[in-house]
């Protein structure tokens, strides 16, 4: 009997060992940089590698940080909210306000609630908020099923780390993945152009681009050549107008505006250009103006100046430049509010 029991248990053993392997590989080497995610470098500074799953190092640089820095002001937005930099928006709040990037790539609505409500939860109060709501985020799920997008467990009540470290070892264990660790490749399916190489402030979780800004101000045929205009497909498709604010993005508006209000935020929304992308149409910045406030949302996506400009966009996914970014920043906080027709969400009076 104890001799079939060892047979047994050395067996399972056996049968497990690679798996076990794969695990120990997974958590040394940590690949997607979610087991360790922020690291010292060599000179014991904060060392985050740019590309990984945004959201989630966004909550990380939380955890860590604000127990010095304190953070009072947020940057909330998908990764077109990147571009808008602490030093642009701090003449416009306070002096003294401790600003955080909190964005995520491809965020979401819902993601951008359970941030805030994460915030409040850990004792933080949003004093400043700089939105950043790109049309297509009002109609955008979402991506718990992905490792690029999926959300922190730190800020989703039905998303548990076991669930989440699966999602990315099962990523991880594909074949194809391994021969990259091993060989120090990157793990997404792109090349990588070394002068869009990023660079970080990695306390407040802000990537910039000192290569790439330095040549679009003083040579920037050398960035926007004719090869990497070519390039951009987006640049060959119409803008589609799509009616994207329903019942259930109307409501998620509304719980942000709950919880703004519940913090006493001094906030601006600014609906971004977005190049060749659909525009906010008047009856959904209707809407919005009227849960938020005309002064608050500022529609930025039909704006002709920027609409079809290949020269004010990094990239293809439209990531406006950064010294765009601060004109528009500039633009809505001198914005005056102006009359309008009579908003149909509005049935007393017109707003002004």
């Amino acid at each position: 009997m104890k001799k079939t029991i060892k047979k047994f248990l050395l067996l399972t053993t056996l049968a497990a060992l690679p798996l076990i392997v794969l695990v120990a590989i997974y958590v040394i080497r940590d690949p997607f940089h979610v087991v360790h995610p922020i690291t010292k470098n060599a000179a014991g500074q904060d060392s985050v590698i740019t590309g990984n799953n945004a959201g989630f190092m966004a909550v990380e640089t939380y955890l860590i940080h604000d127990k010095d820095l304190h953070f009072d002001s947020f940057i909330f937005g998908s990764s077109m909210s990147q571009n808008y930099k602490a030093s642009y928006w701090k003449p416009y709040i306070d002096q003294d306000a401790s600003i955080l990037h909190f964005d995520a790539s491809g965020e979401s609505l819902e993601g951008m609630i359970n941030k805030m409500n994460f915030l409040n939860k850990h004792g933080s109060t949003i004093k400043n908020a700089l939105i950043i709501i790109e049309v297509e985020m009002l109609g955008r799920p979402t991506h718990d099923n992905d490792i690029r997008y999926a959300q922190h467990p730190a800020t989703t009540g039905f998303f548990d780390w076991f669930h989440f470290h699966t999602m990315y070892f099962n990523a991880f264990r594909n074949i194809n993945q391994l021969k990259k660790v091993f060989t120090n490749q990157p793990l997404e399916d792109e090349v990588i152009d070394p002068i869009e190489a990023a660079a970080r402030y990695d306390s407040i979780n802000e990537v910039y681009y000192p290569v790439i800004d330095s040549l679009i101000v003083h040579d920037p045929n050398k960035f926007f050549t004719q090869q990497r205009l070519a390039s951009r497909k987006h640049a060959r498709l119409p803008a589609p107008a799509t009616q994207v604010i329903n019942e259930k993005v109307e409501k998620q508006l509304r719980i942000i505006k709950a919880i703004l209000d519940k913090n006493k935020t001094n906030y601006i929304i600014i609906v971004p250009p977005c190049n060749i992308k659909p525009k906010l149409e008047w009856a959904n910045l209707w809407l919005m103006q009227s849960i938020f406030g005309e002064d608050k949302v500022h529609n930025f996506s039909d704006a002709p100046d920027y609409v079809g400009n290949e020269y004010f966009y990094y990239d293809e996914p439209s990531h406006l430049i950064s010294a765009k970014c601060k004109d528009i920043l500039d633009s809505a906080y001198h914005e005056q509010a102006i009359p309008r027709l009579r908003n149909p969400y509005f049935k007393s009076k017109p707003i002004h």
